[in-house]
């Protein structure tokens, strides 16, 4: 009976254990884009950041589902309101300074160098199908705008 006993509580333990873990390592639900283009820069940067940090702590798994959920936000606006986010970042990013965009870029490269291979593989086959879904025209823009040289 007390090698029962003592098995259970190595178990309840165990349980709360793994519970906690959970606890601490989800992930909050992915923000609503809308409310992300009203925050000012450094707002938006600071909870960038604070995403970030969680999502380093969370597993593959996790990661993926929340992109997933980001990626499923950002299909639920309508074609209008994504374009309208998408102008308002881009002249956003215009006004930044080269330091800024260079700090940016630096943070974004970070990141990704600390996800695993097979996430860094599967996030580039994701981007590919988005600019597979792209114009000729379009796809050069955004070429042009993500290897604009930052120099000041």
């Amino acid at each position: 009976m007390k090698v029962i006993h003592c098995h259970l509580k190595v178990c309840v333990v165990a349980a709360l254990m793994a519970w906690c873990h959970l606890a601490i390592a989800a992930l909050p639900e992915p923000p609503d884009p809308k409310d992300m283009a009203k925050l000012s820069f450094e707002e938006r940067m600071a909870r960038g950041q604070q995403l970030r940090e969680e999502l380093l702590k969370a597993t593959p798994m996790e990661r993926q589902e929340f992109r997933d959920k980001m990626r499923q936000k950002m299909n639920a606006l309508s074609p209008d309101e994504r374009h309208q986010l998408h102008e308002k970042m881009h002249q956003e990013w215009q006004s930044l300074s080269a330091e800024q965009k260079k700090k940016i870029r630096q943070q974004r490269l970070e990141m990704v160098e600390k996800l695993t291979p097979e996430e860094r593989q599967e996030m580039r086959q994701q981007r590919e199908k988005e600019f597979e879904k792209m114009s000729p025209e379009q796809r050069k823009k955004w070429r042009d705008q993500m290897h604009e040289k930052t120099t000041e």
